[in-house]
């Protein structure tokens, strides 16, 4: 009985579990639907409050840029050419202008000066008596010849009044054969007189010949004899010429850097007789490197397409310069007593072809047509006092300026807008985006970087305040942006 009574509880309390766990069950789900449906306005208000905890941040604005840029280099002078003048004839040398000596200055001897031989500027002289023996003698072959021809020409002539008689001749027996030949056909003349009429006008027509071919063996006499004077006066001229060259003058204007000659010294045909360097103009040489090279490739380009563009031609995508250099004016500077000593150039062309493959830089050559300096400044400015300016030398070591102007497609970015590595975070809508750049000139207050060499371009916002933390899509909030 106690055991019924027991049972009977059990019963019950396993009953209301059954009842009650469902309930809860559904209680607990709708309870939780209720969290959530309350949780999904949460990521409205975080997206809310992280928009108004972005960092702020200080941009400015960026634009293309109207000055250009200005590529320097080191260079350093060399003589555009030396000349090595040789002994072209031997002899004995009678004369040197001055010894001939180092450091001496020479001037070009004019055409008229040559012809003439004039001592103006003459440099070195050869003993000329040999050679001036021999043009006499060759002048008077050459006379000799020509009287020789002149005979012959009086001679063809008398042998072709001759001819011309001795022809009338022929023609007279032909006619009295004729006659003869008539008459004997009618028995008039016997044969004996038929006969002496032949061999008269036979013996007429072999002197004819005779005298013909005697003056065709004159007329060849005469062209044999026309090709000996000839010749004797090719080698009157070369006589001639050995003699010219007796005469040293100097071929261009310039400062004797090497002698190898002496006053009454022998001399052989090639020996050296002195090395003379060209002062009218002089040349620089100096090494570009490639990033350098680039900006001039790409003014080059910038200026033919706008060329193209003004006469209308089709343009394309590639400017091709082969193995050249732009032939871009250039500065040329030297520091020396507090002054500065320009001269113009231009940029002429490669040093060769290829890089150095000591420097990885290319060789090129700079001209410089006037070695006098085109201006002199004192602390950066013209001075109007007397300054003894020195001329463009060969060893100075100077300064070249490559200005690029008009044709340059840069932009103008703060120096604190760029982060390292060449990095500039730009904002766009609200977000940062990173761009590397390349910085081509950092002389002026702004930066230059190459306009297409990355994403930027004129009137983006770049941040120049630090930024702790910054990655790509990062929303930022510009200074005076309502919060």
């Amino acid at each position: 009985m106690s055991d019924l009574k027991i049972e009977k509880p059990r019963i019950f309390y396993h009953k209301i579990k059954h009842i009650l766990l469902p309930i809860f069950i559904i209680a607990i789900g709708g309870g939780s639907l209720v969290v959530l449906k309350a949780m999904k306005r949460e990521p409205v208000k975080s997206e809310q409050l992280l928009e108004a905890s972005a960092p702020l941040v200080l941009t400015e604005m960026i634009g293309l840029s109207e000055s250009g840029i200005t590529i320097t280099v080191d260079g350093v002078v060399v003589p555009s050419r030396e000349v090595k003048l040789a002994a072209e004839v031997s002899g004995r040398v009678l004369y040197t202008r001055d010894g001939c000596k180092v450091g001496n200055i020479v001037r070009k001897a004019t055409d008229q000066e040559r012809e003439v031989a004039g001592t103006v500027n003459l440099l070195i002289k050869i003993d000329p008596q040999n050679y001036e023996l021999e043009v006499k003698r060759l002048t008077q072959e050459h006379a000799q010849a020509q009287d020789v021809i002149d005979e012959l020409e009086v001679e063809i002539d008398n042998s072709k009044a001759v001819v011309d008689l001795v022809h009338e001749e022929v023609q007279l027996q032909k006619r009295h054969l004729n006659r003869v030949e008539k008459l004997r056909a009618k028995n008039v003349v016997s044969d004996t007189d038929y006969e002496e009429a032949k061999r008269t006008e036979l013996a007429a027509r072999n002197s004819l010949q005779k005298l013909t071919n005697e003056s065709d063996l004159l007329k060849s006499r005469r062209k044999r004899m026309e090709h000996a004077r000839d010749l004797v006066g090719v080698q009157l001229s070369r006589a001639k010429l050995d003699l010219s060259r007796t005469r040293i003058y100097s071929p261009i204007n310039g400062v004797i850097v090497e002698d190898s000659v002496e006053k009454d010294g022998y001399v052989k045909v090639g020996d050296p007789l002195v090395t003379i360097e060209d002062t009218s103009a002089v040349e620089v040489r100096s090494n570009l490197r490639m990033e350098e090279l680039y900006q001039l490739w790409q003014h080059a380009a910038l200026t033919a397409r706008k060329s193209q563009s003004e006469s209308g031609v089709t343009q394309t995508n590639r400017h091709n310069l082969g193995y050249q250099l732009p032939q871009l004016p250039v500065n040329v500077r030297y520091e020396l007593g507090g002054r500065t000593f320009i001269w113009k150039g231009k940029l002429s062309r490669y040093d060769g072809i290829g890089l150095d493959e000591k420097t990885r830089t290319v060789p090129c050559r700079i001209v410089v047509s006037d070695p006098e300096a085109s201006a002199i400044l004192v602390n950066g400015r013209p001075t109007d006092q007397l300054v003894g300016a020195p001329p463009l030398t060969r060893g100075m070591y100077v300064s070249i300026e490559i200005p690029l102007e008009g044709n340059v497609a840069l932009l103008e970015i703060p120096e604190m807008a760029v982060r390292p590595g060449n990095l500039v975070w730009v904002v766009r809508e609200g977000k940062l985006h990173g761009e590397k750049i390349r910085v081509v000139d950092t002389s002026g207050e702004q930066l230059l970087v190459e306009l297409g060499a990355s994403g930027l371009k004129s009137g983006d916002q770049v941040v120049t305040s630090p930024l702790s933390v910054a990655s790509e899509g990062m929303r930022v909030r510009k200074k005076g942006e309502a919060e």
